[in-house]
């Protein structure tokens, strides 16, 4: 009966809270985004200059420039790259989450959200960090991965697939199972887990 109900309020509320993410959307991203300026441009100065957060797209400028083709420093070519990763790619899953914890009606629900807020800015963050390399390695190739501190380009499309695919989902499903924790809807589901087990 519970789980009846939590799904039900749960796709209810999605469209509410979808709602607010998408018009506040620049709030829900800010966070992460900060986090992916004080990580890259501490781990890669030599590459990255700044990420700020532009409207809804993260926005990455490079040490470097375009000159014939090449890619020079900034200061010889002239101009700068910059780089723009939507953040909505990977934002929604606070509005998942949202929606899957009001409908639990745990208690204290308020800080509850505040905590998976934090673990999901950290996810995000580096969701869209992962983003950023995909990009930086589609455009440099070789130099990229040569550059210190760089993973391998199989590590780099792995992470990228799962922060794309799968971590804006999995992610808020994760966090809120943890929180349901000794609620009636986690005793609930844990014992129609078990009782599927035993009738196998």
């Amino acid at each position: 009966m519970l789980l009846r109900r939590q799904f039900i309020l749960t796709l209810g509320l999605m469209p509410v809270t979808f709602g607010i993410w998408y018009a506040a959307g620049i709030l829900f991203s800010a966070p992460a985004v900060w986090l992916c300026d004080f990580a890259l441009t501490g781990l890669y100065p030599t590459l990255i200059e700044s990420v700020r957060l532009n409207g809804a797209d993260m926005v990455t400028k490079l040490t470097i420039g375009e000159a014939n083709g090449q890619l020079i420093a900034a200061t010889e070519a002239g101009n700068q790259i910059a780089l723009k990763v939507n953040t909505r790619v990977v934002s929604y899953s606070i509005a998942f989450y949202a929606a899957l914890l009001i409908a639990s009606n745990l208690e204290q629900s308020v800080y509850k959200f505040c905590i998976g807020l934090f673990w999901l800015w950290l996810l995000m963050a580096f969701g869209l960090a992962s983003i950023l390399g995909k990009d930086l390695l589609l455009m440099m190739g070789a130099a990229f991965l040569n550059a210190t501190g760089i993973a391998s380009g199989n590590l780099l499309a792995l992470t990228y697939q799962f922060n794309v695919l799968l971590m804006p989902t999995l992610a808020p499903v994760c966090l809120w199972a943890w929180q349901l924790r000794g609620s009636p809807l986690w005793s609930e589901l844990s014992r129609d887990i078990a009782n599927a087990a035993a009738s196998r």
